[in-house]
């Protein structure tokens, strides 16, 4: 028999059934169970709803781009990170999705990742290239690192005092400047009153990381924007989504996405794709509840790049660049006074040892604290 047969699960709901063509590792049959917590639009053909769920299972998937996974594959002789997933049961701390297979009896009170303890040596593998592989050490069993996207060296991490689960993630290039943008990011939020997802920083092994808690819980996942284009078929763009908002009744949405095209704006964000901000839903009944705080701010303030305000910042979400997005908003309605940045910038930055980077950082910084005022003027 050449394909492996799947029950996609929502909690301990069945939402669709799925084989899987073990030399192509594609799905090629696709059976809609639960129109309501299905993640592609039941509305279209079979083609399409088959392609979509490919797209949709490829993105759970690490990509084969993150840092230690080849080390990971060679160590277990797996040749592709979708079965590695399909094996751990496609378990994530974004959302309530699961993967079941033969003989279709497990749980979620007994797979799910917020009440289970999970298996870390899948994360400390993709981690740290110094962390010993056990002999017999196996990455079969409950893991969040093989459906955590991102290219970024990084790893969840259960903490037992604050009994939650953590994303440790790293810096990458010759400035590893990421952790301290995420600071920096978390300070400027708090300022504003946007509403965020808190970074700070730590020291492991001898290396900076951010370090931010588990937005997910057991009664509460996210949602992705691309995976609402993905079901309800909207158009994508800044239009396509806060008018499915309008329809969900949720103006307070629309002011979530135009406060997080001004956040990007102000830091400079280069990597606001539709995969980073979308809403949380009540994992029970289905309802939205509000717009995911917002999270993954690393790529800003010129990351890995030269620093000049003078070219143009790019955005993935609703335009070519941050500056075109602000066409969509009015800065003076969300924000009443601009936070002294480059202050900020200074306690977010004060570990930060690359000496001159710091100082290219924080002169262009100031640079953009002037452009900003004027803008707003």
């Amino acid at each position: 028999m050449n394909e492996k047969e799947y029950v996609l699960k929502h909690r301990d709901e069945d939402v669709a059934e799925f084989s899987v063509d073990l030399e192509s590792l594609n799905v090629d049959r696709v059976k809609i169970l639960n129109d309501k917590f299905s993640p592609v639009n039941i509305k279209a053909n079979e083609g399409a709803k088959l392609v979509s769920f490919n797209n949709w299972l490829s993105n759970r998937c690490i990509p084969n781009s993150r840092d230690g996974l080849e080390r990971l594959k060679n160590k277990y002789n797996a040749a592709d990170p979708r079965m590695m997933m399909l094996t751990q049961y496609g378990l994530s701390l974004s959302d309530h999705f699961w993967i079941d297979r033969k003989p279709f009896n497990n749980k979620w009170e007994n797979i799910n990742l917020y009440e289970n303890r999970y298996n870390d040596a899948v994360g400390k593998i993709l981690f740290d290239s110094k962390f010993k592989l056990v002999e017999g050490m196996q990455y079969e069993g409950f893991n969040p690192d093989l459906t955590t996207g991102g290219n970024l060296r990084k790893y969840w991490k259960y903490i037992e005092e604050k009994n939650k689960s953590f994303l440790i993630k790293s810096g990458s290039g010759i400035y590893r400047q990421e952790p301290f943008n995420e600071y920096f990011a978390t300070l400027l939020f708090q300022e504003l009153k946007f509403e965020h997802t808190p970074y700070h920083l730590e020291k492991i092994n001898n290396e900076w990381v951010s370090v931010c808690p588990c937005i997910a819980d057991n009664n509460t996942e996210m949602v992705s924007a691309d995976d609402l284009r993905r079901k309800y078929g909207f158009e994508k763009s800044y239009n396509g989504l806060t008018g499915f908002f309008a329809q969900t009744g949720g103006i307070e949405f629309i002011d979530s996405i135009n406060k997080m095209i001004i956040a990007d704006y102000l830091i400079s964000n280069t990597d606001r794709h539709w995969n980073n901000f979308g809403l949380l839903r009540n994992a029970i009944s289905g309802s939205w509840l509000k717009a995911i705080p917002l999270y993954d701010n690393g790529y800003s303030l010129w990351n890995n790049d030269i620093v000049d305000n003078e070219k143009p910042c790019k955005n993935l979400s609703f335009a070519d660049t941050n500056e075109d997005c602000l066409r969509f908003v009015k800065i003076n309605d969300y924000v009443k006074n601009i936070p002294d940045m480059v202050k900020l910038f200074d306690t977010a930055f004060a570990e930060y040892d690359v000496t001159d980077r710091k100082e290219q950082l924080r002169r262009g910084l100031t640079e953009k604290q002037r452009e900003v005022c004027e803008f707003r003027h």
